[in-house]
């Protein structure tokens, strides 16, 4: 009896330590390499779920404020922004981490990573 509890103890506290494993916090270089332009499904693969999920939406009376037409009349197909955000995954210094990472992805692919703090 006692060596099953023992058993059931130790193989609880391995899932455990698999399950909560620190994330990795990578260099701005290697961040950008790995993640810029490459699909969400690498995102996801790596860094798992985001903290926070936004969609683009085009403001309306946006073709007003920036002078120019904003829809394309020719092409009917409307690309999907999305941005993803996640957070102290990256260096900004030797001790510092940027306290928010955001992609943003057209179309599935990630087109811009931004890091603020």
């Amino acid at each position: 009896m006692k060596l099953k509890f023992l058993l059931i103890t130790l193989i609880t506290l391995l899932v455990s330590s698999i399950t909560y494993a620190e994330k990795k916090i990578y260099t701005e270089d290697e961040f950008l390499t790995i993640f810029n332009g490459k699909p969400k499904a690498r995102v996801v693969k790596y860094l798992g779920e985001p903290d926070k999920k936004e969609i683009g939406v085009q403001p309306k009376g946006a073709s007003k404020t920036i002078g120019r037409p904003t829809d394309n009349k020719d092409n009917k197909k409307k690309d999907k922004v999305d941005m993803w955000y996640y957070s102290n995954i990256v260096k900004s210094g030797k001790d510092t981490t940027w306290k928010r990472i955001e992609f943003t992805f057209i179309n599935d692919r990630c087109m811009n990573i931004a890091f603020s703090n």
